[in-house]
């Protein structure tokens, strides 16, 4: 029965991300029960779980509506991170950082490195390198003790969809990419390059944003087109 569950929470979820259930959609009970073939308890802790998460609404008395973000919303999210990646590279180019947070940037570098060298792709490989993604991306920001800035950073960069989507459309070429741009941006905050600096970690985040938004344009197309040729028949 758990497994069943996970199972029904599964699909909903990809069905949302899949854009199945766009946003703004009401997510009935029982028209989930039907057309996924359980009954409604399954499908209600599904939902419950996916409220929490935040991919869902939930209004008392009304019930549960899918989040809607449109691809606009996504690339306004990234222009903000990428601002935000940028300024934090930027003033730890400026103000240095100790030796113990440099060598834990040149560790997370290295890990990375020794990933890419593997030459391979899965899913084990892909959960990796989102842990080292979120090692240096996270050190970057906590090394420049602004709280202000990291508090900033955290509230743009945990936003369900968004946190959902990031690496839905990612392979190991652009894992290869990412590894790349990261070693760039260590280099240049090392040697103090302060206007590099910037520059490079907010192009590293406008292309990971651009990667999804362009998904994401083309399920809405989908969607679109779908919508017109229903009410075309």
């Amino acid at each position: 029965m758990a497994t069943r569950a996970i199972e029904i929470q599964t699909k909903i979820r990809e069905g949302v991300l899949n854009g199945d259930y766009p946003g703004g959609m009401r997510m009935n009970e029982v028209e989930l029960a039907t057309s996924l073939g359980v009954s409604r308890t399954p499908i209600r802790n599904a939902l419950s779980t996916l409220g929490a998460e935040g991919l869902l609404d939930y209004t008392p008395n009304s019930g549960y509506v899918v989040r809607s973000y449109s691809s606009k919303d996504i690339a306004d999210i990234y222009e903000v991170r990428a601002v935000l990646d940028g300024l934090a590279a930027r003033t730890l180019a400026e103000q240095g950082m100790s030796d113990a947070r440099r060598g834990a940037l040149h560790k997370i570098i290295t890990d990375g490195a020794n990933l890419v060298s593997l030459g391979r792709w899965s899913d084990e490989i892909c959960g990796r390198w989102i842990e080292i993604n979120e090692q240096f991306h996270a050190t970057v920001v906590d090394a420049t003790e602004n709280q202000h800035l990291s508090a900033m950073y955290r509230k743009a960069k945990d936003i369900p969809l968004v946190t959902e989507l990031r690496f839905r459309w990612f392979d190991g070429s652009d894992m290869n990419q990412s590894q790349s741009e990261h070693s760039e941006i260590f280099d240049a905050i090392v040697n103090k390059q302060v206007i590099r600096a910037d520059a490079l970690a907010r192009e590293h985040t406008y292309r990971s944003g651009r990667r999804i938004v362009e998904h994401w344009r083309e399920l809405e197309t989908k969607r679109r087109d779908a919508t017109s040729r229903r009410e075309v028949a």
